[in-house]
């Protein structure tokens, strides 16, 4: 028994010696990756950088962004200059949102079931997929506000896109509605 028990005291030493060796090499590994984070000039906590991004924009005597850099003034998602859309508040809006964002998912998987039936059902394939871009493209004018998208919509980069788009769904829908 004795050279069990000097057995199992040896690989208990080992144990010991390799944990506290892994526990120094793991220290020493963060200190590195840490060290070779904070070089990086985005992950950089110094606001020499983000002065020298900034450059003379930045106003130095109370420390806040310019109002063109400043996300709250840029007409992000939930902030745009439409804040009482039809009397409706942030909360009904995004809730608008999502029901409209819902009903396109339902009209788009409509459509997709009738794919197989496509040669019979023709004209409810196109209005159920038309109908759920429109859908779509309403759910993210609550979520903007109707100005703000529409502002978005008609950017020159972005104009004769939305006059197409806008005008194919104008014709489908009335094609498979009402001719």
């Amino acid at each position: 028994m004795t050279s069990l028990e000097q057995f199992v005291s040896d690989q208990k030493k080992k144990n010991a010696a390799a944990s506290s060796s892994s526990f120094t090499s793991l220290d020493s590994w963060k200190q590195k990756f840490s060290s070779s984070i904070s070089q990086l000039p985005m992950m950089s906590r110094s606001d020499t950088a983000e002065a020298q991004l900034l450059g003379s924009e930045l106003d130095g005597s109370d420390s806040q962004l310019p109002a063109s850099k400043n996300r709250k003034n840029t007409g992000g998602w939930f902030s745009s200059g439409d804040e009482n859309f039809f009397g409706l508040t942030r909360t009904q809006r995004i809730f608008a949102f999502f029901m409209c964002l819902i009903g396109a998912i339902f009209c788009f998987s409509t459509a997709a079931f009738l794919i197989p039936l496509i040669i019979v059902s023709t004209r409810k394939f196109a209005a159920l997929n038309t109908l759920g871009s429109a859908l779509l493209i309403l759910s993210f004018a609550f979520l903007w506000g109707p100005a703000a998208y529409l502002q978005h919509m008609i950017s020159p980069q972005r104009r004769l896109v939305t006059v197409c788009y806008m005008s194919a769904l104008f014709a489908t829908l009335y094609s498979s509605l009402w001719v």
